[in-house]
């Protein structure tokens, strides 16, 4: 008989547990003890308490505050259980997660308990002596407060250094559910993913790892199956012995591989291998001739194969069934010394990767509420921003396997970190059998997916356990370190090592070489931001960054309805409680004042500001560090998304809207990339170190981590000589110059460039080369005529090329003399009658056009963010969720705003 699994959905409820070990919180409100509520499995109780009306909504005004309570309180799922084995020799509870410390029992006998909310856990049920009938026993899984456990955990461990009062580092739970300096504390308790009763009979497929590679063009699966079975019956009886003649029976392993091949075909490949009884399983090795490749997206298709994996008797019955997607690539990091450093090279298919990527944080605090749609809306995003690349950060879960199937499917490449981020972690037990229990797991379960190239063993924990100097507080206890060097990489490289490891993020190579060196592998860059303006990401080259950021308010309408001051400005109670990092209003400030002056108490400026200040900034970072390829390899951005409305890092906000920042990165991640920037002197080419240099990476190297890889800097013409490398030049030299990066060709054309006064005049043109033999960077020298402006305050230089358009402003907005757009507006309806269209033509300079359609409708969108316009030109914006009777306040402010006019109020104000 075929495996049987019926998951346990329906007929669930969940009530407050009061005993003399759990107590009740102090702020527990009325109406909650003594009752029984329907409950929501797969979920977490604070969605079942909201349900009810017995809890606000956390993520609304300042609700948080009121709903700590549940974090501390004790939970007691139930529902009715059939264990009737229907003819299996098995029955198996299986819970794919629960959240977090539980202890299960069927009829009041203990089945079992748990402390870790990111592994899976299995229990046979033949073992649990209970009495009555079969079909109507009571499964109870009762979930303590995630509090209590980790208070045991730390009188034992001792204190951990980190940046939060909360004890995350104890327990082995999402982090960020105890709030973080871009989240609200909502500590979650339940069973969070599915769970389910399973039969089986004589042996089921217990672990299945597929591990996929390509040599000379054929794809090659090896799969990894681990077999468990059925074991004697409570009688003592076999269960393996199938043709009862008095011996176990061998079994068979049957994968087969289907999908497209190069040249178009449809091929389908079977292999087969032989189980004995004393073997528990075997790899079975599918080689599929000249199988169509998975690419990452804009660099092919994203062939992927299906792939059926079946555990047979020898007479051809099947006992159980597995079936799932996965592709034929080669993937690793070459880090191997250059004369620069170490680099951080993604390679896929012997091709280095130009890595233009996004962090992802969990997107809602009650994690069990994201379901496929909202991980398809939000990668398809991602997409449409021009991502490669998205790295799963270490403070929130190994996804599901919805969210790496649909990367596969987009070519979205996956960075996974393991869950331990910004603390000291304890090493001894408890924790360190959890911890590798569940690096075990899901690094088998995730092995099936092409998009996953990297395993990454934390965020951020060896760097601040030396800028923090955790040293003096922990002495000589272990805090996490030989987790990251030893644990993770050995278990990566004996689950799968097909994938590369790297210790942290960021991390050197080398404990001998400070982790967030800018010349060795992996860097963050947080001193803009926390310290410094955006200009000083220029300061440095950094080999791939992954992580930096710039803050802003969520979108309008989502912070108007999450947030009722009246009057609601920047510094009224409500904006302030959703914003949680650490002088987060102040930073945003002084950003606001180093580029455009004060935005004062008015709201609708300083929303406009911040906006335009996150997308300037992150322009900054990503113009400076792509035009420096080869030397800089990949950037991701601090943050994609959000989990509640929030004042933050993000591109899109918790309610999927977008910012303008987010249609900014669709410019900054296109393939060809047109920068101003100021004259560069920094070398980047890279040559090869010599071959007898010690080339450890602190991580298991991947077979294919060595393959060889085009150099891809390029060749770009170089018009004039502005005498940068001549110190002996005429102080007219230009002070800026035209960078082209081109991630995918080569390129032969030219770019326009026009040195133009305040009014749209131009004042001076030139139309120069711009051609690159092969992938690489282009830069443009500019002749004074259009690099060196009169006057700072009144000029600006723009460059076009194609439709791509970069802009440079000599002074900090708020000197420059900026003059009243002057445009007219145009509205009709889409051809789809989902919205309407609007043409705006420019009949002056119209710098920072931004239209913003929510302010209008609650389903209002746009596809352009800020625009800006020289006389004569006109753009085109998609408006949906709007209709006619709207345009009257789409054209008046402050749906419709440009810069001149935002500081032409401020100023207004101030001479007031």
């Amino acid at each position: 008989m075929t495996l049987d699994r019926e998951e346990l959905r329906d007929g669930w409820t969940v009530s407050l547990v009061e005993d003399g070990a759990s107590g009740v919180a102090a702020d527990l409100p009325t109406g909650v003890r003594g009752v029984t509520l329907p409950a929501t499995v797969p979920g977490q109780v604070h969605t079942d308490l909201e349900r009810a009306g017995l809890l606000p909504d956390p993520t609304f005004d300042r609700n948080e505050t009121r709903t700590q309570w549940v974090g501390r309180s004790d939970w007691a799922y139930r529902r009715q259980l059939d264990v009737d084995p229907r003819g299996h020799e098995r029955v198996d509870l299986v819970c794919d997660g629960l959240d977090t410390v539980a202890e299960l029992s069927l009829d009041g006998v203990p089945i079992a308990t748990t402390r870790n909310m990111h592994r899976r856990y299995r229990f046979d049920l033949r073992q649990v002596e209970t009495s009555g009938p079969v079909d109507g026993k009571e499964l109870e899984i009762a979930f303590e407060s995630p509090y209590r456990e980790a208070e045991r955990v730390a009188a034992r461990a001792g204190s951990m250094p980190g940046p939060y009062d909360e004890p995350f580092p104890y327990v082995r739970k999402m982090a960020s559910n105890f709030g973080w300096d871009w989240g609200l504390t909502a500590v979650t308790s339940g069973p969070w993913r599915p769970v389910a009763i399973e039969r089986w009979s004589t042996a089921r497929l217990a672990d299945i790892r597929p591990l996929v590679d390509v040599e000379a063009g054929e794809g090659v699966l090896d799969t990894h199956i681990a077999l468990e079975r059925s074991g004697p019956t409570l009688h003592g009886t076999s269960t393996g012995d199938l043709d009862l003649d008095g011996e176990d029976d061998d079994l068979v392993l049957v994968v087969t591989v289907s999908g497209p091949t190069v040249d178009g075909r449809t091929t389908k490949q079977r292999s087969r291998a032989q189980v004995t009884p004393k073997e528990d399983g075997a790899v079975v090795t599918v080689r599929v001739p000249d199988a169509a490749l998975w690419w990452p997206r804009g660099y092919g298709e994203q062939a992927l194969h299906d792939v059926v994996v079946e555990l047979q008797t020898v007479d051809g019955a099947v006992l159980d069934r597995r079936s799932f997607r996965t592709g034929f690539r080669s993937a690793g990091v070459r880090t191997a010394l250059d004369s620069a450093g170490r680099p951080f090279e993604v390679v896929v298919n012997g091709t280095v990767i130009d890595i233009r990527g996004v962090n992802w944080i969990p997107d809602d605090v009650i994690v069990s509420r994201v379901d496929r749609a909202r991980y398809a809306a939000r990668l398809d995003a991602a997409v449409d921003l021009r991502a490669n690349l998205v790295r799963v950060w270490g403070g929130g879960v190994y996804e599901s396997h919805d969210f790496y199937e649909l990367c596969d499917e987009r070519g979205l490449l996956v960075w996974q970190d393991f869950p331990f981020a910004c603390a000291a972690y304890p090493e001894d037990e408890p924790l360190r059998g959890e911890v590798i229990a569940e690096a075990q797991d899901n690094v088998a379960r995730l092995s099936r997916h092409p998009s996953l190239v990297v395993w990454n063993g934390n965020n951020e924990n060896i760097w601040l356990h030396d800028v923090d100097g955790w040293g003096d507080e922990l002495g000589d206890r272990p805090w996490g370190l030989g987790y990251y060097l030893d644990l993770l990489p050995t278990i990566v490289d004996a689950v799968d090592p097909s994938r590369f490891y790297t210790v942290a993020s960021p991390w050197s190579g080398s404990e001998s070489i400070e982790p967030n060196h800018v010349d060795h592998e992996t860097h963050h860059s947080w001193d803009v931001w926390n310290r410094v303006s955006d200009d000083h990401y220029r300061d440095s080259v950094p080999r791939f960054v992954s992580e930096f950021g710039w803050q802003a308010p969520p979108a309008w309408r989502t912070l108007r309805d999450a947030v009722t001051d009246d009057p609601m400005t920047p510094t009224s109670p409500g904006v302030v409680h959703h914003q949680k990092a650490a002088d987060g209003m102040a930073k945003l400030a002084r950003g606001i004042e180093s580029r455009f002056g004060s935005a004062g108490d008015d709201l609708d400026r300083w929303h406009y500001l911040t906006q335009l200040q996150q997308a300037r900034a992150i322009a900054t970072g990503v113009e400076h560090w792509r035009t420096h390829w080869p030397r800089n390899t990949g950037v991701v951005v601090w943050q994609l998304n959000d989990l509640w409305p929030v004042s933050s890092w993000s591109a899109i906000d918790s309610a999927g809207r977008r910012k303008p920042l987010a249609h900014e990165l669709r410019r900054l991640y296109d393939d060809v990339l047109v920068a101003i920037r100021p004259v560069s002197t920094v070398d980047t080419a890279v040559r090869a170190a010599p071959t007898d240099v010690d080339d450890r990476t602190g991580g298991p190297a991947p077979r294919t981590a060595s393959l060889p890889v085009t150099d891809s800097a390029g060749s770009g013409t170089v018009p004039g000589d502005d005498g940068r490398d001549d110190p002996s030049r005429a102080s007219d030299a230009s002070p800026v110059e035209v960078a082209v990066r081109s991630a995918r060709t080569g390129l032969d054309t030219v770019v326009r460039v026009r040195r133009i006064d305040l009014s749209g005049r131009i004042l001076a043109e030139e139309t120069l080369p711009v051609v690159l033999d092969r992938p690489g960077v282009a830069v443009v020298r500019l002749p004074a005529s259009v690099g060196v402006v009169d006057d700072a305050r009144d000029e600006v230089v723009v460059a076009d090329m194609d439709w791509r358009r970069a802009v440079w402003t000599p002074a900090p907005d708020r000197e420059m003399r900026w003059q009243p757009a002057r445009y007219r507006a145009t509205f009709s309806v889409t051809p789809e009658g989902d919205g309407l269209d609007l043409v705006v033509e420019a009949d002056s300079l119209v710098r920072d056009l931004l239209v913003q359609p929510d302010r209008v409708a609650a389903t209002g969108t746009v596809d352009r963010g800020f625009m800006t316009l020289l006389p004569g030109e006109r753009v085109r914006y998609r408006l949906t969720g709007v209709v006619e009777a709207d345009i009257a306040a789409l054209t008046s402010e402050p749906a419709l705003l440009t810069l001149d006019r935002v500081l032409a109020e401020r100023r207004s104000e101030a001479e007031a």
